[in-house]
């Protein structure tokens, strides 16, 4: 996972890219810490309860496009490696 820093809040997740579709973000404080998610469950408007924020979608959408975050490959076991069921 590559750590980057939101240009919103100046915060550090770790991100992993697979696909234009698929993100995995770690995040390494609690997420209710976020002042862009925070605002929103103070709002107490739909999905304000969520950990999505805008700010950082848009900051790991711009390293993407700048080629700081690269696209990872999801390697999937092979036969050998899978365990055997008896």
């Amino acid at each position: 996972m590559t750590p980057l820093d939101c240009r919103g809040c100046g915060r550090v997740v770790r991100v992993e890219k697979f696909s234009a579709a698929h993100t995995s973000i770690e995040w390494t404080f609690d997420s209710r810490e976020c002042p862009f998610i925070a605002a929103l469950a103070d709002a107490d408007v739909f999905g304000s309860h969520s950990r999505r924020c805008e700010q950082l979608r848009r900051t790991i959408d711009e390293a993407v496009a700048d080629h700081e975050l690269t696209e990872s490959v999801l390697e999937l076991p092979t036969a050998e490696q899978l365990p055997r069921l008896h």
